[in-house]
């Protein structure tokens, strides 16, 4: 067969593949299918030892995590984990996700992007690594198509064009499941305690971890408002500060509401989750347990007191703090005075550490 033929049948048979996943995509199959899929045939595709996985990018755009990697061990999963935040020095498709651009490992055991981490590559015997970011048309990260050899290469033309394809089809199939089942795939998976609630804070779905802490079943959880599970009846909501124009992830102190009757201290991060339109829909609530009730000494602090410390210790002036809870200034101060009172601390500084130790703020 000469080179032209060979040429042209591998580019039908990519075209194929295509084809194929397309189909699956339109005939609405499940989105982790979906990406097994187009891992499963371009691996069969190129045929030459080749391994594939595909990421997906958490909500918060902060962390990928491998979403379809069946031939890809799970120990080298596990091990490589840590080091999948998006953001310089990370492993390489973090790396490729946070530039939004390819970067390709010709050799794990030598590349700087693997210094101190290459044992996890070469243990599991891969050697040549290369990331590619998989991005929305407003070029947000929606995951990245990694691939694996067991000797040291760069990728040529032909893998290019693999790449594209792969890129471009798990684009689709993302972007068509970018919803409910996204966030399904995605709240499933953590490993900490989070809920989804919509915009008035109706609990949508709440993982074990979550209902566990609280002493509920998560079927349980489902349909309850924030405010039946929750004591302080004058928070803010769970939007507050994430619609236009924040749309920033924050972290509140809150006190929740255990099914056996017992209250804890815990911290939320919050964030908005959009639909497809761009609309705001949920916001999706990771929680870290800070304390039981009891003897803390948080528990003498008022809501509005609680409020005042979280954003002290986050470098706020009593201005800035006035404006975002829409009182003066000398409230602020005031508000400060008496919880330093009654916490035992006499400054500002102190009360960082007493925060720090707390596990409200982070060194």
């Amino acid at each position: 067969m000469t080179t032209d033929a060979t040429e042209r049948s591998s580019r039908a048979a990519l075209f194929g593949c295509q084809r194929r996943l397309l189909e699956r995509i339109a005939a609405d199959v499940p989105l982790a299918e979906s990406l097994e899929m187009v891992v499963l045939l371009i691996e069969a595709h190129a045929g030459d030892g080749m391994r594939c996985a595909l990421m997906l990018a958490d909500t918060a755009q902060k962390r990928l995590r491998f979403a379809a990697a069946p031939s890809i061990p799970e120990g080298f999963q596990l091990a490589l984990a840590p080091f999948l935040l998006i953001a310089p020095s990370m492993a390489p498709c973090g790396v490729a996700a946070y530039l939004r651009q390819p970067v390709y490992t010709r050799d794990a055991a030598t590349d700087p992007l693997w210094r101190g981490r290459s044992r996890i590559a070469t243990r599991y015997g891969f050697r040549a690594i290369w990331s590619t970011p998989i991005l929305s048309d407003a070029n947000a990260v929606l995951g990245t198509f990694d691939m694996y050899y067991g000797e040291p290469r760069l990728p040529s033309e032909d893998h290019i064009q693999v790449i594209d394809m792969a890129t471009q089809i798990a684009r689709v199939a993302i972007e068509a499941k970018h919803g409910e089942e996204i966030l399904r795939m995605v709240f499933e998976t953590a490993p900490g305690a989070m809920f989804i609630a919509d915009l008035d804070g109706n609990i949508v779905r709440a993982n074990e971890a979550f209902a566990t802490m609280l002493g509920w079943t998560a079927p349980e959880l489902r349909g309850k408002n924030l405010a039946d599970i929750t004591q302080d009846a004058d928070r803010p909501p769970l939007s507050a500060g994430l619609l236009p124009p924040g749309d920033e992830i924050v972290a509140r102190q809150r006190r929740y509401l255990g099914k056996a009757g017992g209250t804890l201290w815990a911290r939320e991060h919050p964030s908005l989750w959009r639909d497809a339109e761009d609309r705001p829909r949920y916001v999706l609530v990771r929680v870290d347990k800070l304390s039981d009730a009891g003897d803390d000494p948080l528990q003498r602090l008022s809501p509005r007191e609680r409020e005042v410390l979280d954003l002290v210790i986050a470098g706020k002036t009593s201005k800035e703090i006035g404006a975002r809870l829409r009182i003066s200034a000398p409230s602020v101060d005031t508000y400060r005075s008496r919880l330093m009172l009654k916490l035992g601390i006499k400054d500002v500084p102190g009360l960082v550490r007493f925060a720090i130790r707390r596990g409200i703020a982070t060194v």
